[in-house]
C-alpha cells in the first residue's frame, strides 16, 4: 500500500498516528474495545493519504474512490460523538466507530458489537434518521480493517485490472 510521504521538516509521526490516549477515549466513548489491527494501524499510519490508486475499486457495489485516508483517531471519536447522539442527526448503530468519511457524507463505519466485531460497512449519506435498521443500508465492505486493505491490495477483478497486482509482485 502506497501512502503519502511525512515532511519531514514541518511534520512528524505524530502528526498522523494516534496515541494510546486517542484510542482509549475512542474505547471509553463506546465502552467497546477497538480490534488490535485498527488500534495497529492507527499507531503506525493514522490518517496519511492514500497515494495508491487500487483503493479506487467497487466493494460490494460500492466505490471506495472517495477513501482518500481514514479519519484521525480524535476525529473518528468527534464525528462518532455528533452521529451517534440521540437526536436528529444520528446516523451510526449503536457500538459503531466511524473510520472514514466522504465530503458528500458517506461514511465507512467500524461495527463493535459482538456479533460482528470489527466488521466495516458503507454507510450511504441518502438515507434518512433510523434508517439503518434497513439491511439495506448498511452494506458490509469488509469482515475487518485487515481484511479491507487486503481486498484493495489483493483485488483481481478483471472489471477493474488496473488495480491488479503484477504476479513479480507478489510472494
Amino acid at each position: 500500500m502506497s501512502w503519502s510521504s511525512i515532511a519531514e521538516e514541518c511534520e512528524t509521526k505524530d502528526v498522523y498516528c494516534a496515541t494510546e490516549q486517542e484510542l482509549v477515549a475512542i474505547e471509553t466513548f463506546l465502552n467497546r474495545k477497538l480490534p488490535k489491527d485498527y488500534r495497529w494501524f492507527m499507531k503506525s499510519y493514522g490518517m496519511r493519504s492514500f497515494e495508491d490508486e487500487r483503493v479506487h475499486l467497487k466493494l460490494s457495489g460500492i466505490s471506495l474512490s472517495f477513501l482518500s485516508a481514514f479519519l484521525a483517531a480524535d476525529s473518528a471519536l468527534v464525528v462518532t460523538q455528533m452521529y451517534s447522539d440521540d437526536g436528529e442527526d444520528r446516523r451510526i448503530p449503536d457500538e459503531s466507530l466511524i473510520i472514514a468519511d466522504s465530503i458528500s457524507g458517506d461514511f465507512l463505519v467500524m461495527d463493535l458489537c459482538d456479533e460482528r466485531f470489527g466488521f466495516i460497512y458503507f454507510l450511504s449519506n441518502l438515507k434518512p434518521w433510523g434508517a439503518f435498521e434497513d439491511s439495506d443500508y448498511l452494506v458490509l465492505i469488509a469482515e475487518s480493517l485487515t481484511d479491507l486493505l487486503l481486498k484493495i491490495v489483493e483485488n483481481d477483478s478483471a472489471e477493474e485490472p488496473d488495480f491488479n497486482i503484477p504476479d513479480e509482485m507478489t510472494r
